[in-house]
């Protein structure tokens, strides 16, 4: 595996996967390299919004993806502080999916494989080579130590961890967000449907991705400082916590949580920027917000399209020492659904206005499936923050 390569992936996720065939779909040599085995656990809210079945078709994922049998989701049910609930609907023939991503990526590495990029696990990238300014290959600790693969392109696909993207020096913990997300599986669980949950309250939110009629994650997230009586025993913590919600604490009584709970922090993470010299960051190797709204999945499967786009026209010049065009069109692509989750956070960080808020909405359905939409990604974030709208949500 030594040598010379056109494009480097690091990261087998659905950001890796992704970036590497479109890379291959428009001819190139892809190597893509992951430090774990798969099937491999990831912690993520694992609700996926609609945007992403017209990514799984681009990618020739889709069959793929539906032989996995994903649970439909339709909507999103938001619960407030005062136990208001409003549900907001995807369009009919545009549902959302959820399923383990212990299942999806394996999927989808395994297209990755059919589409011929060249696939090596257990290969963990250590450091970057570089020439001249620029990025010029990777270092890594396979089957031979110390050994090293030299790309015209490096594409940082490797998470919140992102080797590729702290030796660029653009990746950091956020100063003052310090949320961290746990999450578990139950069985049993009552109550569930078409539609994905969020409830609201307890210092931070709750969030039910529903797996089959009778299983589901359940993933909660809140501040580092609440994080503190955990301890050792993070199942323990996990269960006390869950009674925040005191509406789906009771649906949980009857429900057997199903293996060792999870976490994973602190969540926000700053880019200062997604390109450098011969290298591309996607996935969340090129920032992370907060995972209210659950667009994760699709974000990366997008920004990946958009750097393959971008990677595809550098190597053809035959010059990839300026990527910076993809700095440019991933901000344009993503600035407003990021200026709306704001919006949202700040809605859900004021408890008596997430209660105001939602009794409009439950009297609205009609916004509220707007609000839903754009949440999903298939409606334009930009029409949030249109006079009509704000007017809307706040006389509903």
């Amino acid at each position: 595996m030594a040598g010379e390569r056109e494009v480097v992936v690091v990261g087998g996720g659905p950001a890796g996967v992704a970036a590497a065939v479109f890379l291959r779909q428009k001819g190139h040599d892809v190597l893509l390299l992951d430090e774990a085995r798969f099937p491999r656990d990831k912690v993520c809210g694992e609700g996926i919004s609609p945007e992403a079945w017209p990514l799984f078709r681009a990618l020739d994922a889709e069959e793929a993806v539906r032989a996995l049998r994903p649970h439909v989701l339709r909507g999103m049910t938001l619960v407030a502080p005062d136990q208001t609930a409003f549900t907001g609907r995807y369009e009919p023939n545009r549902p959302g999916l959820a399923l383990r991503r212990a299942e999806l990526d394996i999927a989808l590495l395994a297209v990755a494989r059919a589409s011929g990029v060249e696939v090596f696990e257990g290969a963990r990238v250590t450091g970057l080579l570089r020439e001249g300014g620029r990025v010029r290959g990777v270092r890594y600790d396979g089957c031979t130590a110390g050994e090293a693969v030299r790309a015209r392109l490096v594409v940082g696909a490797d998470g919140r961890r992102s080797v590729v993207a702290r030796h660029l020096g653009l990746l950091s913990e956020h100063k003052h967000l310090r949320k961290f997300a746990v999450r578990g599986y139950w069985e049993g669980l009552s109550g569930l449907g078409d539609c994905g949950e969020m409830h609201v309250g307890g210092g931070g939110y709750c969030g039910i991705a529903p797996l089959s009629s009778s299983a589901a994650n359940v993933s909660f997230v809140l501040d580092r400082a609440d994080l503190r009586p955990a301890g050792g025993d993070l199942e323990a913590f996990y269960r006390e916590a869950l009674t925040r919600w005191p509406e789906l604490a009771d649906r949980l009584s009857g429900a057997q949580l199903s293996g060792p709970p999870r976490a994973i922090g602190p969540l926000a993470l700053l880019a200062r920027g997604v390109s450098a010299p011969g290298a591309l960051l996607v996935g969340d190797a090129a920032g992370f917000y907060d995972p209210f709204t659950g667009e994760g999945v699709t974000l990366a499967l997008r920004s990946a399209e958009l750097a393959a786009e971008v990677g595809d026209r550098a190597l053809r010049r035959g010059r990839t020492d300026d990527l910076r065009e993809y700095d440019r069109r991933r901000h344009e692509a993503t600035r407003a659904k990021f200026r709306f989750n704001r919006l949202v956070q700040q809605v859900v960080a004021r408890p008596e206005l997430a209660n105001a808020v939602a009794r409009r909405l439950r009297r609205r359905p009609a916004l509220a499936d707007r609000l839903v939409g754009i949440a999903g990604d298939f409606v334009p974030a930009r029409t949030a923050f249109g006079p009509r709208f704000l007017y809307d949500l706040i006389t509903a």
